[in-house]
């Protein structure tokens, strides 16, 4: 506790881990340890007087047992894995000489007895929380399992260097500031409780039907309030005493907490009178607690004015925070324990940062610490919280936590202890009493010398009494019931619909107000009217088929108001009897408002939300219904406008300039549409007008003149500040270059492609011609579905030689292309082509099914590519399933290698797939590493076996100045994960020689073996280059301590290898 302290570890402690102060020390820290042991006494009092007497008997064994529980195993282990030297492979201590204490000095026994009253402290805080309904073995194991890992560990990462210097005590060493246990002990505490409580479930009674909370009150506030003084008493004895001596004057933080103890006890004083109304007693004592809580971060650091100003802070999160766990939450503290220790002592922790000195904070600024400070509050909870949810989780499985409802609604001292305090027992018995149906043969059993014995025998004399007196009334009365009365009032119960009309043979004989509103007449005058004066038809179904029916189903249809409004309403009726005859009630919900939202929704769909011009999908229904009727002497045009250089616009002068440039790009194309035409905005930068009525070539090329004319103008981005836009266009005519809308766009697309290619602020009117690469992609799309059944394709195979042995250890399987007319066409060509038409599924398919075959005639692996579409498809996962299966190949001998691409669109399904390749038995590999921007996130976050550095940096080794950083990084990194290494385009020896001393594992490229069928394949490499790799000395790869997620491309760059 060294950095709790705000000393330094030599400054308390020798070289061993032994302190180094006097005698006088030793007795002060063995003192303090007795006040915070009594604050477990205090403890038991506030949590005895909070509960019901029928429980507090359990309620004060819990708190003996969790904390002698807790002392034995936190002596037995929790001790070493929180203070011991760590060996580096756990992140906790592992040193045994503090195994059940077998090695420990006097001043480290001292420091062992104030730090297990810190451990039963959280185990306290869980038990609290869930008091009334959890069973006391369940206690136990909490305290234990709290003991033993969630404290301990937690203590090792933010206190671990009290005793010795520890590199896995990552919170204190990046200067995490908690000088008592605000958060180490509070908030562990806490968000552990939350965690049970919401496992556990509320108290019988907590909430009422609507939801709301009943305040459950204890049975002795004054015991309560008595505790929570000797909490106040002995927090002198935790603060203080953490100084772990008298060098360190404990008067100061002595005056520190009682001053924010006192205020958070004010501070729960008025917030409760002014919430309820009166001063409940939990109130006050929760902001006194709070108070104290949030103080304890950093009392040996605050001044007195900001001990107050904490304290008053910790009172009121406290109080607040207990009510949202209660109100929002719906979590049931028996004891208001999470608001308490978990929030206020969050905000403890943080204040720390706001209000200490800033010469005393490690970070050197309290923007910094105040990172450092949420960094170690949000371990905490993610620790405690989702750790303590799992074990609750767990042993909920294994044995029953919550006692049954019966023993709840009994008590815990008769269902656990077997002994009666109180009358409880009587008490429910003359709730049961109070149900619709009571029992009225119930007897009570009498206890001679229970302190109940007179008041149990009495109730059992009112129930012989109650018996008799309803066997006499059962056989003198009778029930008498109005009729009518309670059938009107049962249909105006029953009606779930705003207006209530109800009418017989079609006259309305009954309503309500809110039918009056509706038609717009009075309900004197709508009385003995026509039902069909007022309800007009709906689409589907006729007011008169309505009535027909005896059913549930909801109708559109609609009334006349006498003004002629119409009004859509919801309507549907039932039969029933009304005044001893049978008659309808119908019953209409106003449709106005659900109606215009629809309307809106529906507007938000099809437009752009910030140039209000429509969208894609608007623009795409629109051209295709323009299309459809067109023909001869029905022209329509098509024009595309693109703006140039937009994203410099974005880069210069920020994106609310570009936002800016879009909407006057919008107005003025809107201006020039005018009403014969229609803009949209495609998305981007990208807009397109489409027109109505085009007669000829000249009318369209004037419509893009007028175009380039409107966008000359400046725009005007704010601040006094213009920019000068142009934009390229390109258009085509329906049916003249195409007669369907997504070859019409096409068109319009590769003129305006000729128009960037011109130089930009150009319109450009489709010729034929310009779609040679249309017509050529269309022909090699052809031919791909034909060479797959000819079987023009196959499998060349490149060899991955192993650094260490200079041996060929498997192959990476390259498509080729054999055509019969135009020879050998590149997968650059085609692989794109296969993509776009979706052809890709199919041929992928073929190559695994090819390699599969292959692996019976080669040793070592093989790695295929797989493309993103294949990767995406539904049922990518079980035809590889169903393709291993039926070859019987090995998946262990094959590798997967996939693109950054197949993890953008949908991580989570990405995610999801390349765990299923895992278990089936295939390697993944990520290709291309480097070259992407997210490249580095997705080390962490998938199971990939490789990353193969892309050629690009292989190629510049040797040529560009940071082409060795980047990849030695890369290999660093890849060692750090535990990844295997694999350098592609390796094509002089120079580079291979370089990668085998940075540490790469496998290599590829021309200079190793060329791609050859698998017949010509030669196994060995070169001899020479062969002698030259085994004989180079490797570098080991740097494992650095950063974070990975901090690690990236720029970082790379200035690293120094």
């Amino acid at each position: 506790m060294a950095s709790v302290a705000g000393l330094s570890p030599d400054m308390l402690f020798a070289g061993d881990g032994h302190f180094a102060a006097s005698n006088l020390d030793l007795i002060w820290v063995l003192v303090a340890a007795v006040m915070v042991m009594a604050m477990q006494v205090g403890f038991l009092l506030l949590e005895a007087g909070m509960v019901r007497s029928k429980n507090s008997i359990n309620v004060a064994q819990k708190n003996l047992l969790d904390f002698v529980f807790g002392a034995v195993a936190f002596a037995a282990v929790g001790f070493m894995m929180a203070f011991g030297k760590s060996d580096g492979l756990l992140p906790i201590g592992s040193d045994d000489t503090f195994y059940f204490l077998n090695q420990v000095s006097p001043w480290q026994s001292a420091f062992f007895v104030f730090q297990v009253m810190f451990c039963g402290m959280a185990s306290t805080i869980v038990s609290g929380a869930v008091a009334e309904r959890m069973k006391l073995a369940a206690y136990v194991f909490a305290s234990l399992f709290m003991s033993v890992l969630i404290y301990p560990a937690f203590v090792h990462w933010a206190w671990g260097n009290a005793l010795f210097a520890n590199s896995t005590a990552f919170l204190a060493n990046m200067g995490f500031v908690d000088f008592a246990g605000s958060t180490v002990v509070h908030s562990t505490g806490g968000w552990m409780a939350l965690a049970a409580c919401l496992v556990i479930g509320p108290r019988l009674g907590k909430y009422g039907i609507d939801g709301s909370p009943v305040r459950i009150a204890g049975h002795n506030p004054v015991l309560a309030t008595t505790g929570a003084m000797m909490l106040f008493t002995g927090w002198i004895g935790l603060t203080s005493g953490a100084t772990l001596g008298l060098s360190h004057s404990p008067a100061p933080i002595i005056v520190n907490t009682v001053l924010a103890g006192g205020m958070g006890a004010c501070i729960g004083y008025v917030l409760g009178f002014f919430q309820d109304g009166v001063i409940l007693p939990e109130k006050s004592s929760a902001g006194l607690l709070g108070g104290l809580v949030a103080v304890t971060a950093g009392c040996d650091m605050f001044n007195p004015a900001a001990s107050l100003m904490v304290g008053a802070i910790g009172g009121a999160v406290a109080i607040f925070g207990n009510a949202f766990v209660e109100r929002v939450l719906k979590v049931d503290d028996a004891v208001g324990a999470i608001g308490v220790h978990a929030f206020a002592g969050v905000a403890g922790t943080l204040l720390v940062a706001l209000f200490a000195p800033l010469e005393l904070l490690p970070a050197g600024s309290r923007l910094g610490q105040l990172q450092i400070q949420m960094v170690g509050a949000g371990v905490n909870f993610y620790w405690s919280f989702g750790l303590g949810y799992i074990f609750f989780r767990i042993l909920g499985r294994i044995m029953p936590i919550r006692v049954s409802l019966e023993d709840e609604d009994d008590g815990l001292n008769m269902a656990e202890h077997g002994t009666r305090l109180g009358v409880g027992h009587v008490e429910n018995a003359l709730g049961d009493l109070l149900d619709a149906n009571p029992n009225l043969q119930k007897r009570l059993p009498i206890v001679r010398g229970d302190e109940s014995e007179r008041l149990t025998g009495l109730f059992n004399r009112l129930m012989n009494r109650l018996e008799d007196q309803e066997r006499s009334r059962g056989e003198l009365l009778q029930l008498r019931h109005d009729r009518e009365e309670a059938e009107r009032v049962a249909t105006l119960a029953n009606a779930t619909f705003e207006a209530i009309m109800i009418h017989r043979n079609g006259l309305v004989v009954d309503g309500n107000e809110q039918l009056s509103a509706l038609v717009g007449l009075p309900l004197s005058e709508l009385v003995g009217t026509s039902i069909y004066d007022f309800l007009m038809d709906g689409e589907t179904m006729s007011i008169a088929e309505i009535v027909q029916l005896n059913d549930d189903t909801s109708y559109e249809i609609s009334i006349s108001r006498p003004n002629g409004e119409c009004i859509p309403v919801q309507a549907r009726g039932r039969d029933i009897v009304f005044r001893g005859e049978t008659a309808r009630v119908g019953c209409f919900f106003d449709l106005r408002e659900r109606k215009q939202a629809e309307q809106r929704i529906r507007h938000l769909a099809q437009h752009d939300a910030l140039t209000g011009l429509p969208n894609r999908v608007l623009f795409s229904e629109r051209l295709k219904s323009l299309v459809n009727t067109a023909g001869p002497g029905r022209s329509c045009g098509v024009v595309m406008v693109d703006l140039d250089r937009f994203k410099d616009i974005n880069d210069i002068h920020g994106h609310q300039a570009g936002d800016a440039v879009i909407r006057a790009t919008a107005n003025r194309l809107a201006a020039v549409a005018g009403e014969h035409a229609s803009a949209a905005r495609l998305g981007g930068d990208e807009f397109a007008v489409l027109l109505c009525h085009v007669e000829n070539e000249a009318q369209l090329e004037d419509f893009g003149a007028r175009i380039l004319q409107a966008m000359a103008e400046p725009i005007d981005i704010g601040f006094g500040e213009q920019v000068n836009v142009s934009v390229s266009i390109g258009g085509a005519l329906c049916p003249d270059h195409a007669q369907d809308s997504d070859p019409l766009v096409g068109c319009a697309d590769i003129a305006l492609y000729h128009a960037k290619n011109a130089g930009r602020n150009a319109f450009r009117l489709f010729r034929k011609g310009m779609n040679e690469l249309i017509e050529k992609r269309r022909a090699l799309e052809a031919d791909l579905e034909i060479g797959l059944k000819r079987g023009e394709f196959e499998l060349y195979l490149q060899p991955r030689v192993e650094v260490e042995t200079a041996d060929v250890i498997g192959y990476e399987a390259l498509l080729r292309w054999s055509h019969p007319k135009r020879g050998m066409i590149s997968p650059g060509d085609f692989i794109p082509v296969a993509e776009a038409s979706g052809k890709i599924i199919q041929l992928g398919e073929w190559v695994l099914a090819e390699a599969c075959r292959l692996l019976e005639t080669i040793e070592g692996r093989i790695s295929v590519n797989v493309s993103p579409l294949q990767f995406r498809h539904s049922e990518f996962v079980s035809n590889l399933t169903e393709l291993l299966r039926r070859t019987g190949a090995d998946p262990n001998r094959i590798e997967l290698e996939i693109t950054e691409n197949v993890l953008i669109d949908d991580d989570k399904r990405a995610l999801q797939i390349l765990n299923d390749l895992k278990k089936i038995g295939f390697d993944i590999a990520l290709d291309d590493f480097g070259t992407g921007y997210s490249s580095l996130s997705y080390l962490s976050r998938y199971p990939f076996d490789t990353i193969k550095i892309d050629r690009s940096f292989v190629s510049n080794i040797g040529k560009v100045e940071n082409a060795q950083v980047i990849v030695r990084t890369i290999i660093d990194l890849g060692a750090g994960l535990g990844m295997n290494t694999v350098a592609e385009g390796v094509e002089r020896i120079e580079e291979a020689l370089f990668l085998a001393q940075a540490g790469c594992d496998e290599l590829q490229g021309y200079l190793l073996g060329r791609p050859a069928r698998a017949s010509e394949l030669a196994r060995d490499i070169d001899p020479a280059i062969a002698t030259r790799l085994r004989n180079m000395p490797r570098r080991l790869p740097e494992i650095q301590d950063d974070s990975f997620e901090s690690i990236t491309p720029q970082r790379m760059l200035h690293r120094k290898v």
